[in-house]
């Protein structure tokens, strides 16, 4: 029960949107753009990758959705920038998560055979 309890518990902590948004090699090249250059409109974005704006776009609004970018209008112009503090708590959220369970629900079969 106590597996399968961790698993659940562990299973929980996979944040979908997240996971998804950084499986995507295009919008990690963004997320590299955004903190190499920090505070970028779609267009400054745009100059450093082969895609078309409307594709960054798209991507931004993935990106937005699982909370790794914010964005800013000034005017007609929309400033997108990386959510450092936001990212760092997902990704610790998830290790310190699997850090503590999977001892539990799925150790590693080397240490299982001893």
């Amino acid at each position: 029960m106590a597996r399968t309890n961790a698993a659940m518990s562990l299973a929980a902590l996979l944040d979908e949107r997240f996971l998804k948004a950084l499986a995507e090699p295009a919008r990690v090249d963004i997320v590299r753009v955004l903190l190499l250059d920090g505070r970028a409109d779609v267009a400054g974005i745009a100059e450093k990758l082969p895609q078309d704006r409307s594709v960054i776009s798209r991507h931004l609004g993935a990106l937005s959705a699982a909370g790794l970018v914010t964005m800013t209008k000034e005017g007609r112009h929309r400033f997108y920038e990386l959510d450092g503090p936001a990212f760092v708590e997902k990704l610790g959220r998830l290790y310190e998560g699997a850090k503590a369970l999977v001892g539990i629900c799925c150790p590693s079969p080397i240490e299982g055979s001893r």
